[in-house]
């Protein structure tokens, strides 16, 4: 296609891109077919040269009414219309009123952007228009762990994979760690002198599938997994007992519980009976507990009835929300409101779970600052939802409806990969003032001290697969990023809490620097940080790895993360088996000989840092010294998975698997008196800390 194509030409203007460049450096180019299967289902159809017309025509057509939302920083200036020098009034959220006159600059007009940020009303002749008057950037490290320079650490936990100290002692325990374990590791790890604690997602799912357990293809993003709710964090121990007792006669929670894999369709089930249990004699609870309930519900409003009913309904129809009656597809028709009014036990009963998720959730983060925690949980965003789920249902109008968001093909995955995700529609996102982006943040940044925004890539660019193609032959779809980073700040700037972006794979020119600009942290995982290719080494082959010292000092440092190989698993080859296993390759010899030149690189840059000794890297993997070696960085936070501090082999997730590995299963050894009271793990801590107080 010529520059000149008029196809060409539609797509950029809809932010298609129409090239893209691969892991490699190579360009390539995105087909017709493709490109039109994009701009199909964004509403801009180019099946023929008319409608190619028409829409690049639709999409010329000039801009004749204020934003929706205008997003501004402190300290700016906002160009409005017109050439005529008028008064203007700024509303602040406040209840404050501030006026003023207009100024002339150049061909344009302007008004000073209030200095404090907010979301305020701008008002003149003939214009109105909402603002969102963001910082200049998000709350730094330093001042929110005070301190000069940040040096914290902290743990990651998958969520799931937790156990209780003492299960007798937690009736619900039942197969998989909640809400209740999380605050418990919270405590001992404050206690320890961690400053954060990186958690799994904990969006909704689907109360009816319980089996469908990835913490990333989510039912919503503006609400709770119920089957992380701990019950003990409303009812007293012997309640819980009582209805644990009357639904588990057989002993099976007790069962679950002992197992290394968690089968979460007997689990979840077993859970959600217990929920159900509670709720029957709720409205006896005592009355401080029942107006908390009532106030939530609330404070919820049409969001969270729609999600409610979605379960209802979810549950009886047990199919694709696409493939209900027409009326039920609509949540705001009268039938859908008919069903969720003559099912209002039900509908409550998901309320009252969600009710209890957050209570619980809200708990482990107090537990976590009570026990001197600096900043707390770390919640994870994930980037996109499930197309059969509640929110895809309930807020049609924000939703790409048949593109799948993916990633291309690259080093580490290369078939690429389809995750079967909906995207927010960038142009709907902009039409309602952001709001389903701002309502997300704050779902996610209500109950804890910090946000890691999964794939932020996707805030500039997501690669998006159209229905039957492969991930291969998908394209770049562009997203207001700008405005989007500074929502991300204003709503930071109100919860105070820390930003940090996963900023790994295929990285745009500046992207980088945009992020740290506006006080975003990148992420640094040690696998990736490597000398180029390019450069000598002792490695037999392998790139040497950078040395502490020089490792970004604007990103939070850690030894991997769910997708990638544990310490111990890449020090096997783990990782290795799995690829020749799905991938035909390396094969065995040559896994073998990769294995050991990684390893050789590995151990001279822990022998440069003086964190070993000898030439030749042992067979055990030397977890307690690649700890110490990130530790040792410049990052304000260095985080620690749970699965490294307790020497687990396999990954929490293997992308591109589903029934092959066991992804978002596996949970953690038992320990008595809990896992941070292991002498082997609390010495791998010990060495975090003595690398984290080096200057």
């Amino acid at each position: 296609m010529s520059a000149a194509d008029p196809l060409t030409e539609l797509a950029e203007a809809a932010g298609v891109a129409t090239r893209w460049t691969d892991a490699s450096g190579k360009p390539r180019g995105v087909s017709a077919d493709t490109l039109r299967a994009v701009l199909r289902a964004m509403h801009l159809p180019a099946d023929t040269p008319a409608q190619t017309y028409d829409s690049l025509s639709a999409l010329s057509e000039p801009v004749t009414t204020p934003p929706a939302l205008a997003v501004v920083t402190t300290g700016s200036r906002l160009r409005i219309p017109g050439v005529r020098r008028r008064r203007y009034r700024i509303q602040y959220e406040n209840g404050t009123c501030a006026e003023g006159q207009t100024n002339r600059d150049d061909d344009h007009l302007s008004v000073p952007v209030p200095d404090s940020p907010g979301y305020h009303h701008l008002e003149l002749d003939g214009y109105s228009c909402r603002l969102a008057v963001a910082p200049s950037r998000c709350p730094t490290p330093k001042q929110l762990l005070r301190q000069d320079p940040p040096r914290a650490w902290g743990i990651t936990a998958q969520i799931y994979s937790l156990r209780h100290a003492d299960p007798l002692r937690h009736p619900a325990a039942g197969g998989y760690g909640d809400f209740g374990a999380l605050g418990e590791l919270a405590g001992d790890a404050a206690r320890l002198g961690a400053d954060a604690l990186a958690i799994s997602p904990v969006h909704a799912m689907f109360s009816a599938e319980p089996g469908a357990c990835s913490p990333y293809s989510p039912s919503s993003r503006l609400f709770l997994n119920v089957l992380y709710a701990d019950p003990g964090a409303v009812f007293r121990a012997d309640e819980v007992r009582t209805a644990m007792a009357a639904i588990d006669g057989d002993g099976r929670a007790a069962a679950l519980e002992r197992a290394a894999l968690i089968d979460w369709q007997a689990a979840g089930t077993l859970r959600l009976a217990l929920l159900r249990k509670l709720y029957d004699s709720f409205d006896r609870a005592a009355l401080a507990p029942r107006e908390a309930y009532a106030r939530f519900r609330q404070a919820g409003g049409d969001a969270l009835q729609n999600h409610a009913v979605f379960e209802v309904l979810h549950a009886r129809h047990t199919t694709d929300w696409r493939k209900w009656p027409d009326a039920l597809r609509d949540p705001r028709s009268s039938r859908t409101r008919g069903f969720g009014a003559a099912h209002e036990r039900e509908v409550g009963f998901h309320i009252f779970a969600q009710w209890l998720a957050r209570t619980s959730l809200e708990r482990a983060q107090a537990n976590a600052r009570d026990a001197g925690m600096r900043l707390g949980l770390i919640a994870d965003l994930a980037v996109g939802t499930d197309p059969r789920g509640s929110h895809a249902w309930s807020q049609q109008a924000d939703i790409i409806e048949g593109l799948s968001i993916g990633a291309p093909p690259d080093l580490h995955n290369p078939t690429g990969q389809q995750w079967g995700l909906a995207a927010f529609s960038p142009y709907a996102l902009r039409e309602r003032g952001y709001g389903p982006f701002i309502e997300m943040l704050r779902a996610v940044l209500a109950s804890t001290g910090g946000i890691r925004i999964d794939h932020i890539l996707g805030l500039a660019r997501l690669w998006v697969v159209p229905p039957g193609a492969t991930p291969a032959a998908g394209a770049y779809l562009r997203y207001p990023l700008d405005d989007m980073l500074r929502l991300i700040a204003l709503e930071a700037w109100r919860h105070q809490s820390l930003v940090v972006g996963e900023n790994l794979g295929t990285v745009p020119a500046g992207f980088n620097d945009q992020l740290a600009q506006h006080g975003i942290l990148g992420t640094s995982v040690l696998w990736f940080q490597t000398e180029p290719l390019s450069a000598v080494s002792s490695s037999h082959g392998h790139p040497a790895f950078l040395p502490p010292q020089s490792w970004p000092s604007d990103a939070i440092a850690m030894p991997d993360t769910h997708d990638l190989p544990t310490v111990r698993g890449w020090w096997e080859g783990r990782d290795l088996y799995w690829r020749e296993r799905l991938y035909r390759e390396p094969d065995g010899t040559h896994a073998e000989r990769l294995c050991q030149a990684r390893r050789t690189a590995l151990w001279s840059s822990l022998r440069a840092a003086g964190l070993v000794r000898g030439n030749d890297p042992p067979s055990d993997p030397p977890i307690t010294a690649v700890l110490s070696f990130v530790a040792a960085t410049a990052a304000p936070l260095m985080l620690a998975p749970l699965e490294d501090l307790a020497a687990i082999a396999e990954q929490p997730n293997l992308p591109g698997t589903i029934a092959q590995h066991p992804n978002w299963r596996q949970r953690l050894p038992t320990m008595q008196y809990g896992l941070l009271h292991d002498p082997a793990l609390r010495a791998r801590i010990q060495a975090i800390k003595a690398n984290r107080s080096a200057p």
